[in-house]
């Protein structure tokens, strides 16, 4: 059995358009099961949801209050696991799917048994000729963005490898083996929102799990990243950025790549005093003072069962940062390819 599982927060303007979609699935009903979660919505979601579940289209869980992103999936997905899911696929509110992409998912683990992880081609729901992500890049100070965003896909997209190896797989449209879920767990609470996706395809990979493409598998993902960071935006993405590669890397791996860190720091400051964010990155390092013994469990929870050295783990890690939303002529001419060059050394290191 496969759990779709759609976490809902204010998204009234999307679910019939996503629930439309679910409905032509070219998959037979019995055998899979939609959980939708509502985290307190205030728009008429839930009321909408109740009018699915009295059809029987759905199974719902009514929040009290909002979790963020990880605890309202993990609530679900522990559900999910208990009544014996053996495929968990997540699906944002703002998505919409194609009729065969169960099915292609489906097909991608009986086809990659070692692939714990499986995103599917995600288009964009304006521009569905353009790549929203074909699997997200991971940069190795932790930073993540879209991978292949804007690119325009050319004979249906089957220039687009199937199985293609990933760095990290989307959050808005994923499968997961229960198996593997089981094994390393759900989603890491200490994230809330922003970053939860590239920590679970981490600890899969550490696991001896690999973390793969579907191309034939489409959904469309109606969305766009804010380009303009706001205060709680911002906190969320650098703290957890550190707490990303503080929790992941061994301790060799962080002490070489520390001039690099403090580099990318000063930077951050220059960033955030010019944005007005200065309190906000000075609450991100106290968060690590705060709650060291929380994050410093998590790390010795993953360095206790990984199976695969920083090699490995970073072999497709990204040397530069090419998200287009951040670029600009210093990061470019000068951040870049000094970054490239110091990667280039640190990698014959590790």
């Amino acid at each position: 059995m496969i759990y779709i599982i759609i976490l809902v927060w204010n998204g009234l303007k999307y679910l019939p358009k996503l629930f439309a979609s679910l409905e032509n699935l070219n998959y037979p009903r019995e055998k899979y099961q939609i959980l939708a979660v509502d985290s307190a919505s205030t728009d008429g979601s839930a009321e909408f949801l109740e009018k699915l579940e009295q059809k029987n289209q759905i199974k719902l869980i009514k929040l009290q209050k909002n979790l963020g992103f990880c605890g309202g999936n993990n609530v679900a997905m522990e559900m999910a696991l208990q009544q014996g899911a053996e495929q968990i696929v997540l699906l944002n509110q703002d998505t919409f799917v194609e009729p065969d992409f169960l099915l292609a998912l489906k097909k991608a683990t009986e086809t990659y048994p070692s692939a714990g992880v499986v995103q599917p081609l995600i288009l964009h729901y304006q521009e569905p000729h353009k790549i929203q992500t074909w699997g997200n890049d991971l940069h190795y100070l932790g930073y993540g963005w879209s991978g292949g965003n804007g690119v325009e896909l050319k004979n249906g997209g089957e220039e687009i490898r199937e199985g293609k190896k990933i760095p990290y797989a989307s959050g808005a449209a994923v499968l997961y083996q229960a198996e593997m879920l089981k094994k390393i767990g759900l989603f890491d609470e200490n994230y809330f929102a922003y970053h939860e996706d590239s920590d679970l395809s981490l600890r899969a990979k550490l696991a001896g799990y690999e973390v793969v493409l579907a191309p034939q598998a489409v959904v469309y993902h109606d969305y766009d990243f804010p380009t303009e960071k706001n205060k709680i935006r911002y906190f969320w993405n650098e703290k957890n950025r550190l707490y990303l590669i503080l929790k992941f890397y061994h301790f060799k791996t962080l002490l070489l790549i520390l001039p690099m860190m403090i580099f990318m720091d000063l930077g951050q400051i220059v960033f955030a005093i010019k944005k007005g964010y200065f309190l906000e990155w000075l609450k991100v390092r106290g968060w690590f003072i705060l709650y060291g013994r929380q994050w410093w469990r998590a790390r010795k929870k993953v360095q206790e069962n990984r199976k695969i050295d920083d090699k490995k783990l970073t072999s497709d890690f990204a040397s530069e940062i090419k998200y287009q939303a951040v670029s600009n002529l210093l990061l470019d001419k000068i951040g870049n390819p000094i970054m490239r060059v110091y990667w280039k050394i640190v990698r014959k290191i590790i």
